[in-house]
């Protein structure tokens, strides 16, 4: 399986697909037409854990997520080769906690969010 990616644009508009490396800078190519790339900010790409929260949203590295089970903020990281749920304690795995899990944000629009939990 291929590893999907999210980033940002230039005009801070988010988009999905496989992260690239050309003409000397990152892009994501367009995951139904290849065809189409789009030039994105390096510090805005997260991956694509593979999984969704409860609502059915795809959760990726950098997403803020209220954890239903410890009702706190949270972060979705990457560590020691696993996705990783940063709360007030960390879950081995996002996989083993996803389930309770409901995208809220994520830490380049919504950093305000963890501050809540605090």
């Amino acid at each position: 399986m291929i590893p999907k990616f999210r980033a940002k644009d230039e005009n801070g508009v988010w988009h999905t697909g496989l992260l690239t490396f050309m003409f000397g800078q990152y892009a994501i190519v367009n995951e139904s037409d290849e065809n189409t790339v789009y030039l994105i900010d390096k510090e805005t790409v997260g991956q694509s854990t593979g999984l969704k929260d409860k609502n059915g949203v795809e959760i990726f590295k950098g997403d803020i997520c209220w954890d239903t089970d410890m009702e706190c903020f949270g972060i979705v990281d990457y560590d020691l080769g696993s996705f990783v749920f940063e709360c007030q304690s960390v879950c081995d795995s996002v996989s083993e906690c996803y389930e309770g899990l409901e995208v809220a944000g994520n830490i380049y629009e919504n950093s305000n969010l963890l501050e809540v939990s605090k």
